[in-house]
């Protein structure tokens, strides 16, 4: 194998991870605000849909290219098999593979994403929960493997990500069910909640002059 390392793509590597990562998390955060329905005058909520399926693209678009300019870069060896499968790279191993359990895990919801009218809505949305779990793991990698966190910047940026996050958490919980949240659609069939949409009908009318039977 031929040697490649330069500085443009040590540099590269670290720029688009480190873009791939703010991008992720303002996909977590927009996909927070989707299932809540939170809108504006201004933003209504089809434009924080289309806003969140275009930032999770873009994402995937930098961690490609992160993980492809970390690949063709032998300054460190970590092969292209690592990229898929976790724990595997000679080079640092456990923060490697944090990043590649990320990969896979947005792997899979691209993949339920292309495939969604082939499955069912509810393992459509277990499977986009990973998303949730992609990210706290693509964090760690980013702590555990870079070399900017000892910048002030890279610190602030990681942490207004944290902040960013646990807000969207805390307004995902508190989001009423009955004003934009998650619940505002008719109840489905054979939930608890069909009793009260049966019990708004109107009463019978009982026929002039017969028993009320």
């Amino acid at each position: 194998m031929i040697a490649l390392t330069t500085p443009l793509l040590w540099y590269t590597t670290r720029a688009s991870g480190t873009v791939a990562l703010v991008l992720l998390t303002a996909t977590v955060v927009l996909g927070i605000l989707t299932t809540t329905r939170a809108s504006t005058s201004a933003v209504p909520k089809f434009a924080i849909s289309d806003l969140h399926r275009r930032v999770s693209l873009l994402a995937m678009v930098f961690l490609g290219i992160h993980i492809l300019t970390a690949v063709i870069d032998t300054f460190v060896p970590i092969g292209l098999v690592a990229t898929v499968v976790p724990f595997t790279s000679a080079y640092s191993p456990f923060w490697v593979g944090l990043g590649t359990v990320a990969f896979d895990l947005l792997l899979a919801v691209v993949a339920t994403s292309l495939l969604r009218q082939r499955i069912g809505a509810r393992s459509f949305r277990a499977v986009h929960w990973l998303v949730y779990l992609s990210w706290p793991v693509a964090v760690a990698h980013g702590i555990g493997v870079g070399t900017d966190l000892r910048f002030g910047w890279m610190q602030i940026l990681v942490a207004a990500g944290l902040v960013s996050v646990l807000i969207a958490l805390a307004w995902r919980i508190r989001a009423h069910p009955y004003r934009g949240g998650h619940r505002t659609a008719l109840p489905p069939p054979g939930s608890g909640q069909v009793r009260h949409v049966a019990s708004a009908r109107p009463p019978r009318q009982h026929a002039p002059g017969g028993s009320g039977r």
